[in-house]
């Protein structure tokens, strides 16, 4: 037993920087780039390609020509996303059936994260061929806590990860100014992003309980401890265009966010305490979309391309360099995403003008991954079971919507997948 706690305390400290990267970049950052408002929501996310309401200030400024009268619009979400976490387990040799080594295989438990509050509001006037709007919208906001009780491996020996638990805080409000101009075949808009960040990372690994190779966390043994905070505003800007038609209209956007500042700590047993400056890159967004009117069916598609590779140079090799081998920094990789929505609007023929909504979209896998190195060592396999978990999703969308008021609508709407739940209520008033 003292042999094994000694082998444990020998590879925690030279593994326990490097093993940060794992720990911290398995629970994937969910940047929430849905369109904003039950409408839209409803209608899988589709809505750069109709931008009819006051939302176009965000979506896509150039669809604010369509608004004729001064109008408001605002929403509150409910965001519930679950993210599966290697928490235990035996990556490799057999369980002993000793204290916490008892189950073959990793474990994973879901870490979820539920928020719920006023995420958008904008304001429009129309002037002549020129439209002006204002609106403040909530990009993220996130409350996590995660743990790991060291998972168990065998490359010839027996050797157990460090025991960990961390915190992690991201919020990114969003406040802009849009305008559009009616230059007659063709809609054009533009606005400006002024986004606040407000980023709070606590990352702490521990040793086991009397130096026990097989007993449990005892967070009195502090190894090792790595932070991030960070308070910073930058600017940003959006564009779009849109082309309206007989029966249709065709639409494009683009989203250029800013890079935020950060700083990173870490401390410990091992090495001497650092401190660094970091840049937090918001992905930027491409969106092309077309809405056509049947009778009473509006028809919406679009396709979305979100540049979260981004991420990668600005802020997953910050983590991934923190004891990181050169070589191994440039085996972290993560995918931009390619989204496909499609939604539908059926005006019902009652009073109130009562509509029902639905749509798909697909969300693709955009978590971080490894590739292993040719020695497929200790910390190969843990990374590459700790960033194993994400998956493509596909989501249904559905809503409906009455007006309470010749100037008033409401609107509800739910956006479900099998690791994320929406549900958004909105209202347009017109003046």
């Amino acid at each position: 037993m003292i042999a094994r706690a000694v082998i444990l305390l020998a590879g925690s400290l030279l593994l326990a920087t490097s093993a940060r990267a794992q720990s911290s970049l398995q629970v994937p950052i969910q940047f929430d780039f849905l369109n904003p408002s039950a409408r839209s929501l409803a209608m899988g996310g589709a809505f750069v390609g109709l931008a009819d309401d006051a939302t176009a200030a965000l979506v896509n400024p150039a669809g604010l020509i369509e608004l004729t009268l001064p109008e408001v619009s605002v929403e509150g979400r409910y965001r519930s996303f679950q993210h599966p976490f290697l928490v235990s387990g035996r990556l490799s040799g057999v369980p002993t059936g000793m204290g916490e080594d008892q189950t073959a295989g990793p474990n994973y438990e879901n870490i979820g994260n539920s928020m719920t509050g006023l995420t958008y509001l904008s304001f429009v006037l129309p002037r002549g061929r020129f439209r002006f709007a204002a609106f403040r919208h909530e990009l993220i906001k996130l409350e996590q806590e995660f743990t790991s009780r060291g998972v168990f491996q065998n490359r010839g020996f027996d050797n157990r990860d460090t025991a960990f638990d961390a915190t992690r805080t991201l919020k990114i409000d969003v406040y802009g100014a849009s305008a559009a101009f009616d230059a007659g075949r063709v809609w054009i808009g533009g606005g400006l992003l002024i986004q606040a960040f407000s980023m709070d990372f606590d990352f702490r690994r521990y040793l086991f309980e009397n130096g026990d190779f097989f007993g449990a966390p005892d967070p009195q043994q502090e190894l090792f401890r790595f932070t991030q905070d960070g308070d910073d505003v930058g600017i940003g800007a959006v564009a779009g265009m849109m082309v309206p038609l007989k029966s249709a209209k065709v639409g494009v956007s683009y989203k250029r966010a800013p890079r935020l500042d950060f700083a990173s700590f870490s401390g410990g047993l091992v090495g001497s305490q650092e401190r660094t400056l970091s840049t937090f890159k918001v992905p930027d967004v491409f969106a092309a979309g077309v809405s056509a009117t049947f009778a009473r069916a509006l028809v919406t598609a679009e396709y979305t391309h979100v540049f979260h590779s981004q991420l990668k140079h600005e802020y997953v090799e910050v983590l991934a360099r923190q004891g990181e081998s050169g070589p191994r920094i440039d085996r972290f990789t993560i995918a931009d995403g390619n989204e496909f929505h499609v939604g539908i609007e059926y005006l019902l023929p009652l009073p109130g003008r009562p509509a029902l909504r639905g749509g798909f979209w697909f969300d693709p896998d955009h978590s971080v991954h490894y590739e292993p190195t040719a020695d497929n060592d200790f910390l190969d396999e843990r990374i590459v079971a700790a960033l194993s978990s994400g998956r493509d999703l596909w989501h249904g969308t559905f809503g409906g919507m009455v007006t309470v008021h010749p100037k008033m609508d409401l609107a509800v709407a739910v956006d479900y997948s099998s690791r994320s739940t929406v549900v958004s209520t909105s209202a347009i008033i017109r003046f």
